[in-house]
């Protein structure tokens, strides 16, 4: 093995394997393999490609290009399948990678070649390594930051079908930039278009992403006013069935004020004419003849005993069987409105899931308890199946993208310093809710 080989290997290496580590900076936390798991394999293709060019390079065999887009392919294969998370997230952010990868090689071969230009000049030695290190060093702070706040904004924007496609606008103008700028002899890399249109290149991306954190913006607002439409219809759900409970009472009530009066007459004639006998015998039956009390109250707070009400009139419509202990005071520790929202939109959950149940009987187990400090709540109920997860968060069963319930539970969790916690096991799925009283962080 000789000294060019060693050269050509280590500029390889070195000058390559920096940015493939960066790419996985924002994914660190999502990662589906150990981390020595993954160090080993970024290594050893990375080691492979490396010999593999120098010795192209060294023996004078043309196709290097060609073996630098086909690892590229290899490395996005490896980026995807390691990553917990959507595919089309991840290759908008790789290829944001790339062009940063372009820019930096593209400024150090442009200083190379302006400040040590001969016909002959030699891009891989031990010089250009240097320059490339510089430019990455000065750079990659501000880039490991943007991908981190990028990555952040890319994580919690569900749009599929915007994703599917969103990529394309950078691999377009990557592709021009790359044919524009494809050759990499030193009379080309030391003009100014070179660098511009790698700079330019780097530039609209970021005003690419400036647009699309905008688009990002409002898609979240979007989803936001969805699930405030979909509690109003919630609550207006519900103020139908208490004014329902209400007619029914009203009515109730004015026929046993009817009934009253006539059981008076009754009494007082039985009074007046001194049978007392006959007096006791129909007090008797009239008691006998009392319809049941069938109201009920969960607990003492009006609107979580509303809330209950009304999913237990709806659970027994379907014939699931509803069941819930609610250990609350009539004042909860923390916002009544926000831990109704938690409270409906498991409930809701865990209806649709009872009513997809055929061969089982489907229940609903609801369990709450409070003091001063924080306040407790579990939902359990049939599940014939799994929820559908990416990235850990539950896909919807109604619509396209993730689910908004269970996302607006763990929001409202994380903000009264709480968590939220959701499984399935065995046909059965388990959600759980801890919030704790004091002023809620601010999202």
């Amino acid at each position: 093995m000789n000294i060019p080989f060693l050269i050509c290997f280590l500029y390889e290496t070195v000058s390559t394997l920096p940015y493939r580590l960066m790419g996985y900076y924002p994914f660190r936390k999502r990662l589906l393999y150990p981390m020595w798991t993954m160090i080993l394999l970024i290594a050893s293709t990375q080691l492979l490609r490396s010999a593999l060019y120098a010795w192209m390079t060294v023996q004078g065999i043309g196709g290097t290009r060609f073996l630098e887009f086909f690892f590229a392919a290899v490395c996005f294969l490896i980026y995807t399948n390691s990553i917990d998370t959507d595919r089309w997230k991840t290759l908008f952010l790789y290829i944001f990678l790339f062009d940063y990868i372009i820019l930096v090689r593209g400024i150090s071969l442009f200083a190379e070649a302006r400040l040590f230009y001969s016909p002959d000049l030699d891009f891989g030695s031990l010089r250009s390594l240097l320059l490339n290190l510089l430019v990455l060093a000065v750079t990659a702070p501000f880039m490991l930051l943007f991908l981190r706040r990028t990555a952040e904004q890319v994580f919690h924007t569900d749009a599929p079908s915007l994703w599917r496609v969103i990529w394309l606008l950078p691999a377009f103008t990557t592709l021009i930039v790359l044919l524009y700028t494809g050759d990499l002899s030193p009379e080309n890399v030391r003009q100014i278009r070179f660098l511009l249109s790698r700079v330019l290149l780097i530039l609209g991306m970021f005003g690419l992403y400036a647009v699309l954190f905008q688009t990002l913006d409002i898609i979240r607002n979007e989803a936001v006013l969805e699930e405030q439409t979909a509690q109003q219809e919630n609550l207006l759900a519900l103020q139908r069935t208490q004014y329902s409970q209400l007619s029914r009472h009203m009515q109730e009530t004015r026929q046993a004020r009817h009934d009253l009066a006539q059981h008076l007459r009754i009494i007082n004639n039985y009074i007046s004419t001194g049978s007392e006998a006959a007096l006791k015998e129909y007090v008797e039956n009239y008691e006998h003849s009392l319809p049941p009390d069938t109201s009920r109250s969960w607990c003492k707070n009006f609107a979580v005993n509303t809330i209950i009400g009304y999913y237990f009139q709806e659970a027994e419509n379907a014939g699931v069987d509803f069941t819930a202990q609610m250990n609350l005071p009539e004042q909860l520790p923390i916002s009544e409105p926000e831990f109704t929202s938690v409270l409906g939109n498991l409930l809701e959950n865990a209806l649709l899931a009872c009513r997809g149940v055929e061969n089982a009987a489907p229940f609903i187990r609801v369990l709450a308890k409070a003091d001063e400090q924080k306040l407790l709540l579990t939902v359990d109920n049939t599940a014939v199946s799994a929820p559908t997860t990416k990235a850990g968060r539950f896909l919807s069963s109604r619509h396209e993208g993730y689910g908004l319930g269970t996302e607006s539970v763990r929001t409202i969790a994380q903000r009264h310093h709480g968590q939220a916690d959701f499984r399935w096991d065995s046909g059965v799925f388990y959600a759980s809710v801890s919030l704790r009283a004091g002023e809620a962080q601010r999202s």
